[in-house]
């Protein structure tokens, strides 16, 4: 595959200097065009990942290294016409690769395949805490809003601010999935679910950090 790709460069070379070429020939014999190179940069912002580790405790998340912008650069051949410009031309493009920032984070919540997840956001919010049986007794249906059974690793959401189905880590709680709503629930709140009442009423309500993450493809 090599040979390929070598004789491709070639041809972008050359068709880049008979480009340039041709511009500086255009240029010649009138003293008020002239070509001249820009160079154009780019950064690629890099992806924020996140690994389960087993060596984190519950509801940690550790950064294990930081992530570094890439660049895309562009050089171009420009005419200018009187100090304007009038014609350009790519001649080159380069592009070095982000690297990407590494978080670990603690296994327990909701139940999770191996693999990584790429960040899309990180939003306090106020969050609050609930057993699925209070209030109901027998009559709990432990039956979320969107057919999932309640249990730990369950939050309730504004959807409009978090959709159904994302995938989360609440700092201090663990990894979980936006799977109910309520009343209650507007804007930056959420409430997450507890096995039991003690549970519920240790957790309180506090102030958090929620880690959201892309949607894999």
């Amino acid at each position: 595959m090599a040979r390929p790709l070598a004789v491709f460069l070639v041809c972008c070379a050359l068709l880049a200097g008979s480009a340039l070429a041709s511009l500086s020939q255009q240029a010649q014999g009138d003293p008020d065009v002239k070509v001249v190179l820009k160079r154009e940069s780019k950064p690629i912002p890099y992806p924020v990942v996140y690994e389960f580790s087993r060596t984190v405790g519950q509801g940690r998340v550790v950064k294990k290294r930081d992530g570094e912008d890439g660049k895309l650069i562009r050089t171009y051949a420009v005419t200018l016409s009187s100090g304007k410009p009038i014609a350009q031309v790519l001649l080159k493009e380069e592009r070095i690769e982000p690297v990407e920032a590494l978080f670990h984070m603690g296994r327990m919540g909701y139940p999770a395949s191996r693999g990584s997840h790429t960040r899309s956001q990180v939003i306090e919010m106020e969050a609050t805490a609930y057993e699925p049986s209070a209030g109901r007794g027998k009559r709990a249906t432990y039956r979320t809003s969107t057919g999932l059974r309640a249990g730990y690793g369950i939050v309730a959401v504004d959807p409009t601010v978090i959709p159904y189905g994302a995938r989360l880590f609440v700092e201090g709680y663990g990894y979980a999935i936006a799977a109910d709503t309520g009343s209650a629930i507007k804007g930056n709140r959420i409430d997450v679910c507890f096995q039991t009442r003690a549970e519920a009423l240790e957790w309180g309500r506090r102030k958090v950090k929620v880690h959201i993450f892309r949607e894999r493809p």
